[in-house]
């Protein structure tokens, strides 16, 4: 599914759509993996949640780069309608 652009949209990290879409009760799940460089380790991966500790920490991070983050487009988040179709076992091959 993460191939697929349908079944992706972005959200920036830098506006408050990330809490709104949290605070109405949407899981927000990574449909990528987010690697800050340095130190160069996940602190997110395709399939997990978007906690608000999370966004915390990625908009503390003071790195070179973020691997996997598009600073023009946002967070890489699975829509809804993509985790609808998983969950109801109706899984969208690329």
């Amino acid at each position: 599914m993460a191939y697929n652009e349908e079944d992706c949209e972005y959200f920036a990290l830098e506006d408050s759509s990330l809490e709104k879409a949290m605070a109405e009760g949407r899981n927000l799940v990574s449909s990528s993996f987010i690697i800050p460089y340095p130190p160069d380790f996940p602190i997110l991966v395709p399939g997990q949640v978007v906690s608000s500790e999370i966004l915390k920490f990625m908009r503390a991070l003071d790195v070179k780069e973020i691997h996997g983050y598009r600073p023009d487009l946002g967070l890489r988040i699975f829509t809804e309608a993509a985790l609808k179709r998983v969950m109801a076992g109706k899984i969208h091959k690329a």
